[in-house]
């Protein structure tokens, strides 16, 4: 039997991003859910943006920052880092949500600035890119029949679910006007995902093909 090795090779690709998404959201997931509980009597306040570190540099010389954000407890400073590198950095002042531990203020964490907030964005979209183009494969030689509309839908829930995840991530909320108080006009392309993939869902749920 004579093997299609570019089929073969596709498939691999598939699979291999699939399971890695897969993991990725597990690890996403377990993360976020364990911080929940660890922070469900934390108080919340203020972070303004200070300062930032080198975090890596890759082998093309692009460079990726840990941001730094001051906080105060008491009227004592603290100082809280992100847990990954970003390759953008905010306006000083820019501010992000801290939840600290009242009795031990510097035991704080960063909302959207821990690893869980990044395996959780990368997860979606290795899992439910990857699973949706199967989809649309499948579709198109005539191997399975899909209600009205629901690839368009699809497409815009991926969009708006993506910007949503970039936003968190970027400000630690899931509100827009909290993402441009985080990162300025470095805001915008998360925000205009979400405003498209709101408008193809709204659009497609509105619209039935004659």
């Amino acid at each position: 039997m004579k093997i299609n090795v570019k089929k073969l090779v596709i498939i691999l690709l598939f699979s291999v991003a699939i399971i890695s998404g897969i993991v990725l959201l597990f690890l996403g997931i377990r993360d976020s859910v364990i911080t929940a509980i660890k922070t469900k009597d934390w108080f919340d306040t203020t972070g303004y943006f200070r300062d930032y570190s080198v975090y890596s540099i890759n082998s093309d010389g692009e460079t990726l920052y840990r941001l730094k954000y001051v906080y105060y407890s008491g009227g004592a400073e603290y100082f809280i880092e992100t847990e990954y590198g970003s390759e953008v950095i905010p306006e000083i002042d820019s501010i992000r949500t801290v939840l600290y531990e009242p009795e031990n203020p510097e035991n704080a964490v960063l909302k959207g600035g821990t690893a869980s907030a990044v395996y959780l964005t990368i997860g979606f979209m290795f899992t439910f890119i990857p699973l949706f183009m199967i989809i649309i494969w499948l579709y198109i030689n005539d191997k399975i029949k899909l209600p009205e509309n629901t690839l368009d839908f699809t497409v815009g829930f991926i969009i708006f679910a993506v910007g949503e995840l970039c936003i968190y991530v970027m400000s630690g909320s899931i509100f827009l006007w909290k993402a441009f108080a985080s990162m300025g006009f470095l805001a915008i392309i998360p925000s205009l995902m979400v405003a498209a993939g709101i408008f193809q869902m709204v659009k497609t749920t509105l619209y039935k093909k004659s």
